[in-house]
């Protein structure tokens, strides 16, 4: 998105007044629907089952040595507050914000289980990037049950993805292919129509012919990649005119609420921040920069490990980038998670609140492919993030990788939430 990169610029300047609203953190939980679904009015429709699941695709000549694996486990993630919502000026409300052609409406929410990371999310990747499979795993029914395989697509056919739409770079004409030049973007979403214009909530304006806005996911769900992050140069068409961008040689994987997503390049109308012309403040919806490699042509650049921070209305969790403080160089390749105090490899998977930071960060994959999971389960209130080398998954995943099955028990899951790699 385009002000994307000022935001990161501008993100450090505003940390101590974003972590002035985290004390909304420890209120109660509100009212939520039975099964832990969204807190949001409008969830929007919950994908199908896929049929069949996608199976392991481990070409050996593709993989470098084994490394230990990382994870980052964020708790007692939520909070009651609000975000400004955009809404069809013809008919508002205007509420929290009104301006020329802009109509933002107070959405509350009530609870704290994982608000509002439990809404409607779209991933956005970010090259240098090639993915080999994407799957995206959702409770049926009560969280406590089985798990279905709602939304897949695989390099072995690109051309047949199943419950994915992808935006950006070109994928509306050509597909996806799995390759992502370094500062181009791809948005991934549902495959579900999100219909625009008139009296639509959220509002986006009406489509040209022939384009297209969809759902992201609501409620808890798991996001399954395999993917390698190569440095530029060496992988896809670049999306910019040099090497001095803020984002060259920099990935990215994101989260964004739906609605910011299909604003398009955020224009000057949105949830980002409670009033637009104070984009900076990222008060409002916010984002979720999951695993972020920041290059700012300054003192916090640092193209080997990633930069985990989430913040909006409640505030900033996590910790931004760690820059020439962490030096990896010295490192053998079987580390995925680095101790940011002491450049050394962590010693165990990393835990951070929303009054703590992790205090690690995770390296950048730039020989081999990893699996990158995020978790954002509901009911725990839980995040989890890990990277897992293909030739090395806990058997306590096991019945989830290599294999990616088309339905897989709740205890996988929680074998997910309650990993703590490399040990």
């Amino acid at each position: 998105m385009l002000l994307r990169g000022r935001r990161r610029r501008r993100r450090l300047e505003v940390t101590s007044l974003l972590l002035a609203l985290l004390c909304a953190c420890s209120q109660g939980s509100g009212s939520r629907s039975p099964d832990g679904g969204p807190s949001t009015e409008n969830p929007g429709p919950t994908p199908g089952p896929v049929d069949g699941g996608l199976g392991a695709d481990l070409d050996p000549s593709e993989l470098d040595p084994a490394s230990h694996g990382g994870t980052l486990t964020f708790e007692s993630i939520g909070a009651p507050g609000w975000y400004p919502s955009r809404r069809d000026p013809a008919t508002g409300p205007c509420d929290a914000y009104q301006g020329t052609g802009c109509c933002l409406s107070k959405h509350t929410i009530e609870g704290n289980e994982l608000t509002p990371w439990d809404e409607d999310l779209i991933v956005t990747l970010r090259g240098p990037m090639k993915v080999k499979q994407f799957a995206v795993y959702q409770p049926e029914g009560d969280s406590k049950g089985p798990w279905n395989l709602v939304s897949s697509w695989d390099a072995r056919s690109p051309k047949s993805p199943e419950g994915l739409h992808f935006e950006g770079n070109n994928t509306e004409a050509k597909g996806f292919d799995g390759v992502i030049g370094t500062e181009c973007l791809v948005d991934v979403s549902t495959s579900e129509d999100f219909t625009c214009g008139p009296g639509s909530a959220p509002y986006c304006p009406p489509q040209g012919s022939g384009k297209k806005k969809t759902w992201g996911w609501s409620g808890s769900k798991l996001f399954v990649m395999l993917a390698t992050m190569p440095h530029a140069g060496s992988l896809g068409q670049a999306c910019s005119q040099g090497s001095n961008g803020n984002w060259f040689d920099a990935p990215w994987v994101g989260l964004s609420h739906g609605e910011l997503v299909r604003a398009g390049a955020f224009g000057g109308c949105h949830c980002y921040a409670k009033e637009p012309d104070k984009w900076y403040l990222g008060d409002g919806c916010g984002q979720f920069n999951v695993f972020e490699v920041v290059n700012d042509n300054n003192d916090f650049r640092n193209l080997d490990v990633f930069s985990t921070n989430m913040f909006g209305y409640a505030g900033y969790v996590g910790e931004g980038p760690c820059g020439s403080k962490c030096n990896v160089s010295t490192l053998g390749g079987e580390a995925d998670l680095i101790d940011k105090a002491t450049s050394a490899e962590a010693a165990r998977g990393a835990v951070a609140s929303p009054t703590r930071g992790p205090g690690a960060a995770l390296r950048r994959p730039v020989s081999g492919y990893r699996y990158f999971l995020i978790l954002l389960d509901v009911p725990s209130r839980t995040v989890q993030l890990a990277l897992i080398h293909p030739l090395n998954v806990p058997a306590s995943v096991g019945a989830l990788l290599p294999g990616l099955p088309a339905r897989m028990e709740a205890s996988t899951v929680e074998a997910v939430r309650t990993m703590r790699l490399p040990r």
